[in-house]
């Protein structure tokens, strides 16, 4: 064979084996599946993956493939999803369509300083604002990218939450749609979503919102216990009714507090130090440190403290005291993941106490003083302890859920020249909240047409409550108004099923089946002594179901439509001569369960190669026999069903990233209103539910650069304007309150280790009503304003 001939076959072999390697290429991008891949243990991961991608791995660089792997969510090649889910130190090779060989990168990475844990809301990308492509939800229990998912569903990452002065989640709620708060103080408030208001004052009824730390609820009908958003992921906020799902309560929605978790491949630790100054108040201060220990056998411990003092800004004129609604808040958190053979494990024990000194509201819209003969001090204590236990394999996920709670809240009122007390005194309220929910659930692999995902659910709560009448300068003189105890269990069976009719319809129904037992005791009416004491129980049960269509026309756009229903069990009233109504009000001795069904038609798009996202959704809801918990006309708490109401409403939210900057706006636009009374308590039909407004919206826009070389700095401002509303049902000029707006600025300097963030808040100093209620035993009218103008800074140090 002569050389040009031999050269000419080696060209002509070589170009064959260029055209197979591009071939292949192709072949490995010809097809792409929708991945659904949480942050776990990288050599778990790749088993995912595979399961999932119905692809082979070739698994020669374990070496260099330690630590977490990166969340992969959504519609995309199986290449493109192995590429985004390894962790620095390998790469992909593909072999042919379905073969990939995972090998080490040629190149060494350079060394940095160990850093947090790996998770959405620390990414680079993240400092001033996460990109929302990047984030996962888990509400609705599987693993779902943030954009283009089929429901309702809105995040904020742990970085996000500390630009916004994120602090607790109230703090933040304004930016984001559809949420709602009361302001009677840290640990006191109601959160609503979706304007579905059972009312503004917390008692029996459970709350319309169910809240979640990680997989553990931690609230039956006691107020939020704000926790402070210490070292977190994400917070999620899935709108609408959650009973196929979630259970009773959860009428308007969910909202998950999402820790950052233990990361066995790095050491990692942080220490933070804010302080504030309020104008016409005092000093604000606080320390949150955060260490991660990695451990052998894959095992790590994640711990995080805190301790937080938040100056006062009312003055109580009558006894010479300044800034007395001081508050003191401070909590430990401690988790530990450990592998056991296939099982990944997960204990958390969380700790938080809140001390208020005082009230905050004030006598007279736009004041910032009261008089009180009386403190009212308020104490939130909760105690958390959960284990989460999940088994991957190939035939799905096994998750075990179980979780303790113990809440304790004390509430003292003034209730000077009340009942038949002449002079000084105090209404003293305890409620003890103890829970414990088991959770067993199976999901099944993510890839085919069908996936479903099934559970069983128990759960057991003591809920023991008692007022005293005190006179504080005849502690002799104290009398037991009422004891009594609720004591419910609950069981229940759910699961959702989702079939993909074609690669871009889904149809998905789920119910819940439900049962639960109350039983009430009540007794120790010393204020009349001749009611015998009671003992009491109910039955309830019934089926929540749930249907969904969906259209993903692209992997970033989705439109849907769904029905779903939520519920709340019954209970009972203490003794009509007990409470002490006066003429024109009635009460029944039991309460009955109320029902909610909404409809809803939404979607989410993203253009501009996904720079541009807007997400909307058109919703009506449908409630029967609304529970709410009032106030008689003698201070003391009753439960009803007060009639029958509704909302509808249109929700929006947008984001657009341009360059530097980052836009996000949101708003509500809803008729909250009680369409029908039920004629036992005051109540006006069509003038809105309390405590909600029918319009809301916020705006946040940031901007990101480097000024110098390793510096990042960032600027941003936020805007939240709350419509008008009614403290109850009633209305009346002076359970007027709301229509206001609310500004923020911020910026913030990054470098390396450090971070060093300012910040402005109540920039104009606005003194809107945001609640008009403080104290039940005061016939004056009440109001309570925003915290005056606050400057403050923050410094975080990365070790």
């Amino acid at each position: 064979m002569t050389p040009p001939t031999l050269h000419r076959l080696t060209a002509i072999a070589l170009c064959a084996t260029a055209v197979a390697a591009v071939g292949a290429q192709a072949r490995a991008q010809s097809f792409a599946k929708v991945f659904r891949l949480p942050a776990e243990p990288v050599g778990q991961a790749v088993l995912r993956f595979a399961l999932q991608g119905d692809v082979s791995v070739g698994w020669t660089a374990a070496g260099a493939c330690k630590g977490m792997s990166r969340p992969v969510q959504g519609g995309m090649t199986p290449a493109q999803a192995l590429m985004r889910l390894l962790p620095p130190g390998c790469h992909v090779e593909a072999v042919d369509a379905r073969t990939f060989r995972i090998v080490v990168d040629r190149m060494p990475h350079p060394r940095t300083a160990p850093g947090p844990a790996p998770g959405p809301s620390r990414l680079p990308s993240a400092l001033g604002g996460a990109l929302a492509e990047e984030l996962v939800v888990t509400a609705e229990k599987r693993a779902e990218p943030l954009i283009a998912s089929p429901f309702p569903v809105s995040a904020l990452s742990g970085m996000e939450l500390t630009r916004l002065g994120g602090a607790s989640f109230q703090s933040v709620a304004s930016q984001v749609g559809g949420v709602a708060s009361t302001n009677l103080g840290p640990g006191r408030n109601k959160l609503f979503v979706r304007g579905l208001s059972d009312g503004s004052f917390t008692g029996l009824t459970q709350s319309t919102v169910g809240l979640y730390l990680d997989e553990a609820p931690i609230t039956y009908n006691a107020p939020d216990p704000a926790l402070r958003l210490a070292d977190l992921e994400r917070v999620e906020v899935l709108r609408g009714p959650q009973g196929s799902l979630y259970g009773s309560g959860s009428i308007g929605g969910i909202i998950r507090i999402v820790t950052n978790k233990p990361n066995p491949g790095a050491y990692a630790a942080s220490l933070i130090v804010d302080g504030g100054l309020t104008q016409r108040g005092g000093a604000s201060g606080a320390a949150e440190a955060m260490i991660n220990l990695p451990l052998p056998a894959g095992a790590a411990v994640r711990l995080v403290a805190y301790d937080e003092s938040l100056g006062g800004y009312i003055a109580n004129i009558g006894r010479g005291q300044r800034n007395v609604n001081q508050t003191r808040r401070k909590g430990l958190r401690a988790s530990l993941a450990a592998p056991l053979g296939e099982w990944r494990l997960l204990l958390t024990a969380t700790h938080q106490e809140i001390d208020n000194s005082d009230t905050q509201y004030a006598l007279g819209e736009g004041r910032l003083t009261r008089y009180n003969r009386v403190p009212e001090p308020h104490d939130n204590d909760i105690s958390v302890v959960s284990l989460d236990a999940t088994r991957p394999s190939s035939w799905g996920e096994f998750r075990f859920t179980a979780t303790g709670v113990r809440h304790n809240i004390h509430t003292r009122y003034d209730a000077s020249n009340s009942f038949d007390i002449t002079g000084p005194a105090a209404f003293d309220e305890h409620q003890r909240v103890s829970m414990g929910t088991v959770q067993a659930e199976f999901a099944s692999p993510t890839d085919g047409r069908a996936h479903w995902l099934a559970g069983l659910f128990t759960a057991k709560s003591d809920q023991p409550q008692n007022a005293d009448l005190i006179a504080p300068l005849l502690p002799s003189t104290a009398r037991s108004i009422y004891r009594r105890d609720d004591n419910l269990t609950e069981a229940a069976a759910y699961g959702e099923f989702a079939y993909d009719i074609t690669p871009r319809l889904t149809a998905t129904v789920g119910g819940r089946m439900f049962i639960s037992w109350l039983r009430h005791r009540a007794d120790d009416f010393e204020l009349d002594p001749g009611v015998p004491a009671r003992r009491l129980g109910l039955k309830d049960s019934g089926f929540a179901p749930k249907l969904r269509l969906s259209y993903t026309a692209a992997p970033d756009r989705v439109v849907y439509i769904q029905a779903q229903e939520g519920f709340r069990t019954g209970g009972f009233n203490l003794p009509l001569s007990v409470v002490g109504p006066q003429p024109g009000e009635t009460f029944r001795r039991r309460f009955r369960p109320d029902r909610l069904w909404s409809y809803e038609a939404g979607g989410e798009a993203a253009f501009l190669n996904r720079m541009l996202t807007v997400r909307a959704a058109i919703f009506h809801a449908e409630w029967r026999n609304v529970q709410t918990d009032q106030f008689l006309s003698s201070g003391l708490p009753i439960t009803v069903n007060i009639g029958d109401g509704g909302n509808t409403g249109l929700e929006v939210e947008t984001a657009l990233t341009l360059g530097g900057w980052q836009i996000r706006a949101n708003g509500l636009l809803d008729d909250p209103e009680l369409t029908k009374s039920a004629r036992i308590f005051p109540a006006r039909p069509n003038i809105g539910l309390p405590g909600v407004p029918r319009g809301m919206a916020a705006a946040d826009a940031s901007y990101r650069w480097s000024p110098v070389a390793g510096v990042r700095a960032t600027v941003s401002a936020q805007y939240a304007y709350i419509g008008r509303s009614f403290l109850t049902f009633e209305g009346g000029p002076a359970s007027r309150m709301g229509g206001y707006g609310v500004a923020r600025l911020e910026g913030d300097l990054a470098s390396g280790a450090w971070r060093l963030q300012i910040f402005v808040d109540n920039l104009l100093d606005d003194r809107g009503n945001t609640f008009a209620f403080g104290n039940p035993f005061m016939a004056d009218t009440q109001a309570t304003p925003l915290r005056p103008r606050t400057v403050g800074g923050r410094i975080e140090r990365l070790f």
